[in-house]
C-alpha cells in the first residue's frame, strides 16, 4: 500500500503492507504523533485527516490512527507534535574535569525527552532541545509502559527510544561538527531507564515493587547501537523514585539546609533534606500534567496554551511557539482552573456552577470539560498531600522548610499564585516556593562532566530513605482533605 503523507509544509510518500495499523505505520516513518491511551481509540489525539481514498471509521473526513488499517493507497495529512519548553532551568556546571570532545545529558521522560549538549572541557551547552517520547503510543504512563511489556513489547519500546536517541546524537555531530561523542549520561525514571536497557520491569509493576537495577550502570556505546564511546545511566533510589530526582536534587543543593525538592509529572516525585537525612516518596499524580488524559491536553510543546490569564471578553492565552492554540499543557492547565475558580465558573468542589455547562471554552478549539477539572482534583491532591505528608514522616512544620524547589518542565512555567490557589502547592509554603525548571537535565549535565558528581549521585541514591506512602493511612485522610479547589476569588 502507499501513503501519502502532507505533515506542515513536507510530502512524503510511504509504503506498508496491507493491513497495517496507520499509527504504526506514521511512527515507524519518523512521525511524531502522540496516542496516550496506548492505542486503544479513547484519547482521540492521534487523529488524522483523510485527504484521498477510504479508511474504515472515518468521520467527517478524519480517522483515529491507532484505530484504522490500512486496506487501500491514502493520502493523509497530520499535525505532529514536535519541539519543547522542557529543557529550561538555571543550573550551572561549576567546573569540569577538563576532558576534551563533547558528551550528551538525556533526560527520559514517560512523556518527553530532553537533551544537552555539552563540552566537555568547558561545560558549555551548544544546544538544548526538547521532544516528546514516541514510547508515548505504548501507554501515557509508567503502569501502562509495564503492561505493555508485559504483553510483549518490550523490545518494541527499547527500540524506539534507542532509535530516537541515536536520530538526536547524529543531529548533534552533524549540525555542530563535535566529532566522535565522548559519553551519554542519562537520567529518568526507573522504569524509563529499564526501558532503555531493555531490562524487565515486570518486577517495577507488583508488590513488592522491585526494580531489576538501581545502582549507576555503564555500557559502551556500540552495545546499543549510539553513536558514542560510553553510555552511563544515574542510580535511581526505588522502584519509584529514579534518576531524575537524584539528578535533580544535586542540581538544587539539596542537602544545604531543609529543603524540598518536588518534579510535578506524571508521578509527582520528592526529594527531601531534613535534619542531615534524606527522604524520598512518589505520588501517583497520573499524567494529568502532561496533558494524557485533558481533552485538549498535550504536552509542553509547540501549540500547547502554558499560560491563561482574565481578559476583557474571555481568557487570554500565551501558546509555545506562538502559533495557534493547539491543546493546553500543565502549567495553562492550572491557570485555567484558578481562573475558572475566581469567576465562579466552578465551586470548591469543582463542579460547574451552572449545572447545564460542560465545558469552558479557551482559545481556538481548546477547552475544559468537566472531566477535566475532576482529573485535575485527583492529581493536584495526590502532590499536596505527598508533600505534607513527607514532612510529617521527617518531623518537619512547613515553617522550618528553606526552600520548596519545584522541578521538571511544567515547573518552568508555573505560576506560583494560581497553583496555591486551586491547592496544588500548600499556602505555607509560599515564601519559600522557587521554580527551578528541569534540574534532572542540569544535574544529569553535572554529572557528565563531574565524576565527582556522578560519585555524589550514588551516595545520595544510597543515603536516601524511600516512603512508601500506599501504607501509610494518613496520606488518604490528606489526599481527600485535599481535594478542594481553593476558596472563590482566592
Amino acid at each position: 500500500m502507499e501513503i501519502r503523507v502532507y505533515a506542515g509544509t513536507s510530502e512524503r510518500v510511504l509504503h506498508c503492507a496491507s493491513g497495517e495499523n496507520l499509527l504504526s505505520v506514521l511512527q515507524r516513518n519518523g512521525y511524531h504523533i502522540t496516542a496516550p491511551c496506548g492505542g486503544t481509540g479513547r484519547c482521540g489525539k492521534c487523529r488524522v485527516r483523510i485527504l484521498a481514498g477510504q479508511a474504515e471509521g472515518e468521520k467527517d473526513g478524519y480517522v483515529i490512527a491507532c484505530r484504522t488499517t490500512v486496506t487501500e493507497n491514502l493520502t493523509v495529512e497530520v499535525q505532529e507534535a514536535t519541539g519543547g519548553g522542557l529543557t529550561a532551568s538555571g543550573g550551572a556546571v561549576g567546573g569540569t574535569d577538563g576532558e576534551t570532545g563533547y558528551g550528551v545529558a538525556l533526560d527520559i521522560g514517560t512523556t518527553t525527552l530532553a537533551f544537552s549538549l555539552v563540552n566537555l572541557r568547558s561545560g558549555e551547552e551548544p544546544a538544548r532541545e526538547g521532544f516528546l517520547n514516541r514510547q508515548g503510543v505504548y501507554g501515557a504512563d509508567v503502569i501502562s509502559r509495564i503492561v505493555s511489556a508485559g504483553e510483549g513489547h518490550l523490545q518494541e519500546m527499547q527500540s524506539c527510544i534507542l532509535q530516537q536517541t541515536r536520530e538526536v546524537l547524529r543531529d548533534f555531530i552533524a549540525r555542530y561538527h563535535t566529532g566522535p561523542l565522548r559519553r551519554l549520561s542519562v537520567c529518568g525514571n526507573t522504569t524509563m531507564l529499564h526501558l532503555f536497557l531493555g531490562a524487565d520491569v515486570d518486577g517495577i509493576g507488583k508488590y513488592p515493587f522491585r526494580a531489576s537495577f538501581l545502582h549507576t550502570v555503564r555500557r559502551r556505546g556500540a552495545d546499543l547501537c549510539l553513536p558514542v564511546e560510553e553510555v552511563v545511566l544515574l542510580p535511581s533510589v526505588s522502584a519509584y523514585v529514579g534518576a531524575d530526582i537524584v539528578a535533580g536534587g544535586l542540581s538544587a543543593g539539596i542537602r544545604q539546609g531543609c529543603n524540598l525538592l518536588v518534579d510535578i509529572g506524571t508521578n509527582g516525585e520528592m526529594l527531601l533534606h531534613a535534619g542531615g537525612r534524606l527522604y524520598a516518596t512518589s505520588t501517583a499524580a497520573g499524567p494529568c500534567f502532561e496533558g494524557a488524559n485533558i481533552s485538549c491536553g498535550m504536552g509542553g510543546v509547540a501549540g500547547a496554551i502554558d499560560h491563561v490569564r482574565e481578559g476583557e471578553n474571555g481568557p487570554v492565552c500565551s501558546v509555545i511557539g506562538g502559533g495557534p492554540a493547539r491543546g493546553i499543557c500543565g502549567s495553562g492547565l492550572i491557570d485555567a482552573v484558578a481562573l475558572m475558580r475566581r469567576q465562579g465558573i466552578i465551586d470548591e468542589t469543582g463542579a460547574f456552577v451552572d449545572p447545564g455547562q460542560e465545558r469552558y471554552p479557551l482559545c481556538g478549539p481548546v477547552y475544559i470539560s468537566d472531566r477535566d477539572v475532576r482529573a485535575f482534583q485527583l492529581a493536584k491532591s495526590a502532590i499536596c498531600a505527598g508533600i505534607s505528608v513527607l514532612l510529617q514522616q521527617a518531623g518537619l512544620r512547613y515553617e522550618e522548610v528553606d526552600h520548596l524547589y519545584i522541578a521538571g518542565g511544567l515547573g518552568f512555567y508555573l505560576d506560583r499564585g494560581n497553583a496555591m490557589a486551586v491547592g496544588l502547592l500548600p499556602r505555607a509554603l509560599g515564601g519559600c516556593t522557587e521554580v527551578v525548571g528541569n534540574t534532572a537535565l542540569s544535574g544529569t549535565v553535572l554529572c557528565l562532566c563531574r565524576a565527582q558528581m556522578l560519585n555524589e549521585a550514588a551516595k545520595l541514591a544510597e543515603e536516601t530513605t524511600y516512603v512508601d506512602l500506599s501504607v501509610l493511612p494518613e496520606f488518604m485522610d490528606a489526599y481527600m482533605e485535599n481535594m478542594q479547589i481553593g476558596e472563590e476569588n482566592a
